[in-house]
């Protein structure tokens, strides 16, 4: 895990088809429609002031990571929907990620408990985002506001009130899909590169079975290097 100082930025759950729609509706316009949004945010969401907050946070994940949806839009030929439901969530969970990097903690945390024992209380998580975050209201606001959209996700599933085990792992098979997750982990872990031999073990990527990773021309997102050991190694593309 890597800490992100204080920022926590994110205050109010979206639903995961609430995000889905947002994404879908950028990517096939290329514009930011806040009213539409904001309508069917209502739809999951009571209280004008909560789905206020949660419309801020679409617009902020769309505004932020405007060039790698543009490039996804390009690659997809402006249609999210072609691509897989395990493809299209990797790419939601990774542009929430990249908006709120909490979420890649609070994923990291769950991943490296998941390693030792089959369910993970909220606590355990609580305590890890503590000591990276501060244990403050945010904080806690953050993890419980984030959760959600795992659980929506797949990728964790609740076993009862605080008490979490692992789900889905989602097969992908977009290579662009692939070069979002793979940059994603870069990014936020503050490295510069990752060996390719690394996919196989690193927290972040037990969420996530990329087909033949290995054998993929990195080209979109990333470039592929050899190293002096192993099969390379794949860094951000400048």
């Amino acid at each position: 895990m890597s800490s992100k100082g204080n920022y926590i930025g994110i205050s109010n759950r979206i639903p995961l088809v609430v995000l889905e729609y947002a994404v879908s509706d950028y990517i096939s316009t290329g514009q930011v429609n806040a009213p539409a949004y904001f309508k069917y945010i209502q739809e999951f969401t009571k209280g004008e002031n909560r789905a206020k907050k949660t419309l801020s946070h679409l617009v902020a994940i769309i505004n932020k990571n405007t060039n790698l949806i543009n490039q996804l839009a390009k690659a997809i030929k402006g249609n999210f929907l072609s691509l897989s439901e395990n493809d299209r969530r990797a790419v939601l969970i990774s542009l929430y990620a990249l908006t709120f990097p909490i979420a890649y903690d609070i994923l990291l945390a769950f991943s490296v408990g998941f390693k030792v024992q089959e369910v993970i209380s909220k606590r355990v998580v609580l305590e890890k985002m503590g000591a990276l975050y501060g244990s403050n209201r945010s904080m806690h606001i953050g993890v419980d506001e984030t959760i959600p959209l795992f659980l929506d996700c797949g990728i964790i599933s609740r076993q009862k009130i605080g008490i979490y085990a692992k789900g889905l792992t989602l097969k992908i098979t977009n290579n662009f899909v692939a070069e979002l997750i793979i940059y994603s982990n870069i990014k936020l872990s503050g490295s510069k590169s990752i060996l390719v031999d690394e996919l196989n073990f690193k927290p972040w990527y037990s969420y996530f079975e990329i087909q033949n990773a290995k054998s993929i021309n990195f080209s979109q997102l990333l470039s592929k290097k050899d190293s002096a050991v192993g099969k390379g190694y794949i860094t951000i593309k400048s």
